[in-house]
């Protein structure tokens, strides 16, 4: 009997490994394809994005609670993109950037318009662009690059882990324009719960109630770096621009609410402990002062 238990048990296994390795060999088909196109919002978001003619490139996170963050870049005439992911060291198996996507043309062929951007944005399939993704430890700082065959313009999206959760930190090489997209029913800015850094140079709620949060980040140098750079005779050679540091704690809009009601009927609880502290002092101190009343025998006055 233990015998045909234990064929049945092998039986069982060898089916339930089948059937995952068949789950495993089925092709890619379309609908997959559709359905990580279909992950991103294609948001013509030029806000800030022209200056003098000159295109700025603009990034667009979309952050949520699960512990990422959809990201779509407008670029043009890009080869690499250069993504600096948070890491966490206790899950270093989960790929900081995944899932990428992209809705754009060579940059020979397309003009970095706004008609042209609204274009890209309402296909249906991504573009066949050939790209490599790679990676580097740069000051001990991890980068993960994208690299094209060739220049494109368009839409770049992809899905970066956020291990800090809901303390999300960005770090951007201007001239750029960053947007923060908040889930809904999102805020932050509140010094108790949550500061944002630094202070957004644009805020405002889009159709869906969602906050969201720009900046405009221009070039700028250490005072050092400038001086080089005004009375350096080679004028030919240009001076980096300093990486800026974006950081948002976004936390539910009724959590400030909370903690205030929470901190009060703290206090309350702690001025009700400490008042009635007050009072058992006292009443112990009224007995001590009875006890020892008793207790004292009182001095017996001399003979005259």
């Amino acid at each position: 009997m233990k015998r045909y238990f234990f064929l049945m048990l092998c039986i069982l296994g060898l089916v339930v490994f089948a059937g995952g390795c068949i789950d495993d060999l089925v092709p890619v088909d379309n609908e997959v394809t559709l359905q990580e196109l279909s992950a991103y919002e294609f948001d013509v978001f030029l806000n800030n994005s022209y200056e003098e003619d000159a295109f700025i490139p603009t990034h667009t996170f979309y952050l949520s609670k699960n512990g990422s963050a959809k990201v779509v870049s407008i670029i043009e005439n890009e080869t690499v993109i250069d993504i600096i992911p948070l890491e966490d060291l206790s899950t270093s198996q989960t790929e900081p950037v995944a899932n990428i996507v992209i809705l754009g043309d060579l940059a020979n062929q397309t003009e970095p318009t706004k008609e042209v951007f609204a274009a890209l944005s309402v296909r249906e399939e991504a573009s066949d662009i050939n790209y490599t993704v790679s990676d580097d430890v740069i000051s001990g700082q991890k980068h993960v690059f994208i690299t094209f065959e060739e220049p494109i313009t368009g839409f770049v999206a992809y899905t970066m882990s956020t291990p800090a959760g809901q303390d999300f930190m960005y770090i951007t090489t201007p001239p750029s324009v960053v947007r923060f997209v908040l889930p809904e029913g999102y805020t932050t800015g509140n010094s108790l719960v949550g500061k944002v850094k630094p202070s957004p140079d644009e805020i405002y709620y889009d159709d869906m109630d969602r906050e969201n949060l720009v900046w405009k980040n221009e070039v700028t140098t250490s005072g050092f770096l400038s001086m080089l750079g005004r009375y350096s005779q080679e004028d030919e050679e240009e001076i980096d621009p300093i990486p800026k540091l974006i950081t948002a704690k976004f936390y539910t809009e009724n959590a400030p609410r909370d903690l205030s009601i929470a901190a009060t009927i703290l206090g309350l609880i702690a001025l009700f402990v400490y008042s009635r502290y007050r009072r058992e002092k006292k009443r112990l101190e009224s007995i001590r002062k009875d006890i020892e009343s008793q207790v004292t025998v009182p001095k017996k006055k001399g003979k005259d």
